[in-house]
């Protein structure tokens, strides 16, 4: 152990440069996107919560239109400016939204089509700024150092959350929501500068005969105009066919736990404040694991083989899910299902499934990977909330031994796509 320990933070002064620069980069979009999300959640319910099932439909219909503007944009820009120019976009849009919250009545009619839109948006900001920063994470990182790096990188962004969302806790009563925004626009602005300091630290690291390869890489656009070019891409590849899969089957079992403990809290806790307790213990214990983890297990895990961080926690939840069948009412054991999978997914299967994208060609690691964490990631929340809605109504026994065969099937995916990436140069 001690030996492991000794590999994993001892770097040369470059090697440990690139870490910080990546994990900071990392921290501060987590950083970002936790301090808007409260907005988000506060103006989503601002004149009735019969429109959130409107905003959803809003936020998958504008992912289907960013995804495809995004992959055109990808094919007609420099691979080096592709990220500075998402950045600036969502830049420009926040200091439009501090200068709309500014100048509107809350009590008007504008100030409710402003809300919508601020919520549709920042469910757009979140998926495109954090898909396009793990996209060049995975351009600039070899297989070896992601193994051992990514882990600790996903710690920056469990720390920006858990900062992030303590900043709106502790200050709200201090400042308004204006303000917040302002805040979050300086953070954009840091991390497009702490993503060249990235990119050219990368460089520093390559040898001779490798750094012209970078420049003419960087220079180039990243694949081709066609907006359609990750389906197709997709289509051709079993492997990003098994991607697929693994990510509908991810949000299939994530959504069939999100609404089992929405009964169980709804039934278990009379009132609002209870259940918010409630709410706010799972997430603490959450993110506190999460970030332990990150830091000294995933690496060590991964070590192993990338088939753990990919299918352990899928074969586990599938336990978990029958234990649910037997416990159901009690909070209990629900809590440590719910936990276990949430701290699985912080900890093993998101730096996972971003190695998976190390060892692709351009095309696949911006297109393939936009499109994958937009399009399908959305279109599976969807899909699963109307099938476990379905199953509900025939009995809950019903959803949860569907939840174990996903979780199941899900873990045997996670197996094929470490097979599939141990085979890629």
């Amino acid at each position: 152990m001690k030996d492991y320990f000794y590999k994993i933070f001892s770097f040369n002064m470059e090697e440990f440069k690139l870490l910080f620069y990546a994990t900071f980069f990392i921290f501060i979009l987590f950083a970002s996107y936790a301090m808007l999300r409260p907005i988000r959640d506060a103006l989503g319910i601002h004149n009735s919560q019969e429109a959130l099932k409107w905003l959803f439909l809003g936020t998958f219909i504008l992912m289907i239109f960013s995804s495809f503007l995004a992959m055109y944009l990808s094919g007609a820009v420099k691979r080096r400016h592709y990220i500075d120019i998402i950045y600036y976009f969502f830049t420009i849009n926040l200091i439009l939204f501090f200068i709309a919250l500014s100048l509107l009545d809350e009590n008007s009619k504008g100030f409710t089509y402003f809300a919508y839109i601020f919520y549709i948006w920042v469910s757009v900001f979140n998926l495109f700024i954090i898909s396009s920063a793990w996209s060049l994470l995975a351009d600039l990182f070899s297989k070896d150092r992601s193994k051992r790096l990514f882990g600790i990188i996903s710690a920056g962004a469990s720390l920006g959350s858990i900062i992030g969302s303590l900043s709106v806790s502790l200050l709200s009563t201090f400042l308004s929501l204006h303000n917040f925004i302002f805040v979050c626009i300086f953070l954009l602005l840091l991390a497009i500068i702490t993503k060249n300091l990235l990119i050219k630290e990368s460089f520093s690291l390559l040898e001779d005969n490798q750094k012209e390869i970078f420049n003419l890489r960087f220079e180039k656009s990243i694949g081709s105009k066609n907006p359609f070019e990750a389906i197709f891409l997709i289509i051709k590849s079993k492997y990003l066919l098994a991607f697929v899969a693994f990510i509908l089957l991810l949000t299939s079992v994530s959504t069939f736990l999100y609404m089992e403990q929405a009964r169980i809290i709804k039934e278990l806790f009379p009132t609002r404040e209870a259940r918010i307790a409630a709410f706010a213990n799972i997430d603490l214990i959450v993110q506190s694991a999460s970030f332990i983890m990150q830091c000294f297990f995933t690496a060590k895990i991964a070590s192993l083989g990338l088939k753990w961080l990919l299918s352990l926690l899928g074969f586990i939840i599938s336990l978990g899910f029958i234990c649910l069948v037997f416990t159901h009412p009690a909070f209990l054991p629900f809590v440590i299902v719910m936990s276990i999978r949430r701290i699985g997914e912080y900890a093993l299967v998101k730096p996972g499934r971003e190695m998976l994208f190390v060892p692709l060609n351009a095309s696949e690691k911006y297109k393939v990977k936009n499109f994958l964490d937009t399009v399908v990631y959305r279109g599976g929340d969807a899909l699963s909330a109307q099938i476990e809605g379905f199953l509900a109504k025939i009995s809950l026994t019903c959803v949860l031994l569907t939840g174990a065969l996903i979780s199941f099937v899900w873990g045997l995916l996670g197996v094929f796509l470490a097979k599939g990436y141990d085979k890629k140069a």
